[in-house]
């Protein structure tokens, strides 16, 4: 019953307002819209009409936590105007069930438009989320609603300026995160289609970012599975399901990306030939494989293949708030199985100690100099301190391909890869530190031993108390898995070296 201003829950209200939000992101309606698509079976769109006459009862535009969030809002109205679109001609699209959908998505419009200011001061994908969402709806209504062209014209022109401030020339995205990457890319080409239907199209610098992106992808991606890095907040968002592939799989998106971007989709990247059907997309140009090579860019970021071991290395300098401190943080794949991990994300809102708890330096697996956060916290997903980071090299030397990067002043890694192992080398350069630590996550099907190190280390299992040792794959979901510390005094220029390979025979 409250306006959507005063309806998002209080932080310490005990409700983590995803859980709420995602029902309502409507994913549900692309299958049954698909599947009365396919078999002109009633039952699927009187099935969608009922539950969107239940929604509508529950959530009147304007009023509840539905409507409280821009973003949440166009995210269901992509999905309503596939609805809309597609079940015509079905028994039970009658004039009534149409023209519900017809007045929540005007009210989208009006909602998204009257206060999208909030969204562009957050600096990250609720601002690209927006933007795409008026662009579209201005189309639908172009017309038959006195904003429709100012709904279109402002959201082309806010996406062309949130592309370039969020999208940085090597790909890399504003809110580091693999998951939030894949988010905004899809949106962009969301607005590309809608775009080129009215013989529009973005312009050649956000096009260039946005193929830059998905080259990014590309880099990290392994081919036989399509799973990239954990890298950063991971909440779980896919919200345009037009395929049946697994959540973590990337090809789908990447197939789209190309195909939009007139991109080459490398040769051993099986495309996903379900989203082209629905999308309507031609089937991209193949390009070379996949293969061996060292790729970086200038936003601090690297990542090196030789044969079937891949590494990903982070080490930049913020210009906009971080999300996870993972400075030097390094994920690891063997013979292309996911080997060392990123946490993930679980939560934003979770009972203690789940709390956003897996963004802190000390869940990642970089070198602390005593046990140290290398940046300051403060409320939600701020930052008082941003960490800085430099990448020193990335390039490939014969069979091995080095990479190196620094804390300035307090500790330096380097990552050599090889067909069969990653070494990584960390050297204390601080004269202060009195211990360096060094974590390792490990993922749910790795054994420890495939880790080596001079000295001892420490293997540690997952505890419900604690929130070490667990690895999220996706919102809401925790895995139990391992993780193992070394510990050594630090003096200026001790060397910590790790091997992580193959389990010995013995």
């Amino acid at each position: 019953d409250l306006p959507w201003w005063p309806s998002f829950p209080s932080d310490d209200s005990g409700v983590d307002v995803k859980d709420v939000w995602e029902p309502a992101r409507f994913a549900w309606a692309y299958d049954l819209v698909r599947a009365w698509m396919i078999t002109r079976d009633d039952r699927y769109a009187a099935a969608f009409h009922r539950i969107f006459a239940d929604w509508c009862e529950s959530s009147p535009p304007f009023f509840g936590v539905h409507w409280a969030c821009g973003q949440e809002a166009t995210i269901r109205a992509l999905a309503l105007l596939y609805a809309e679109a597609n079940l015509v001609g079905a028994p039970s699209s009658d004039q009534r069930a149409m023209a519900r959908i017809t007045r929540v998505l005007a009210a989208t419009g009006e909602r998204v438009s009257d206060a999208i200011g909030h969204a562009l001061s957050q600096r990250n994908n609720h601002g690209i989320s927006e933007a795409v969402g008026l662009l579209a709806l201005g189309a639908r209504f172009r017309g038959s609603h006195p904003q429709a062209v100012h709904w279109a014209s402002r959201g082309r022109r806010l996406l062309e300026r949130l592309i370039h401030e969020q999208f940085a020339p090597d790909g890399w995205y504003i809110q580091h995160s693999c998951n939030f990457l894949l988010w905004a890319l899809d949106r962009c080409r969301v607005a590309r289609r809608v775009l080129v239907a009215a013989s529009i199209d973005l312009s050649l610098d956000a096009t260039e970012r946005l193929r830059a992106a998905t080259s990014l992808l590309l880099a990290v991606m392994d081919p036989e599975s399509g799973v990239v890095p954990n890298h950063g907040h991971n909440d779980g968002s896919f919200v345009h399901p037009i395929t049946l592939r697994a959540y973590r799989d990337y090809r789908p998106v990447v197939t789209a990306a190309c195909a939009s971007f007139d991109l080459p989709l490398p040769s051993n990247v099986a495309p996903d030939l379900e989203a082209l059907a629905w999308l309507g997309l031609p089937m991209p140009v193949k390009g070379d494989p996949l293969g061996d090579g060292v790729q970086s860019g200038e936003s601090g970021w690297a990542a090196a293949r030789i044969g079937g071991t891949a590494v990903f290395l982070r080490a930049g300098t913020y210009h906009s708030r971080p999300g996870h401190i993972d400075a030097l943080h390094v994920d690891i794949r063997l013979a292309g199985r996911e080997t060392i991990v990123d946490a993930g994300t679980f939560a934003y809102n979770g009972p203690p100690p789940w709390r956003n708890a897996l963004a802190a330096a000390r869940v990642h697996n970089g070198p602390l100099l005593d046990d140290e956060e290398p940046a300051v916290r403060g409320p939600r997903f701020l930052w008082y301190r941003w960490p800085d980071a430099t990448l020193l090299r990335a390039a490939r030397d014969g069979d091995t391909a080095v990479i190196a990067a620094e804390l300035p002043g307090r500790v330096r890694r380097t990552v050599h890869v090889t067909r069969d192992h990653v070494r990584v080398d960390d050297l204390v350069l601080a004269a202060s530190a009195a211990r360096i630590t060094i974590r390792w996550l490990l993922h749910p099907a790795a054994d420890p031993a495939v880790i080596r190190v001079d000295g001892t280390a420490v293997t540690h299992a997952a505890r419900d108390s604690d929130v070490m040792g667990w690895f999220s794959p996706a919102y809401g979901v925790r895995l139990p898995t391992r993780w193992v510390e070394i510990e050594r005094p630090a003096v200026p220029g001790l060397r910590v070296t790790c091997t992580i390979g193959p389990v010995s025979p013995d």
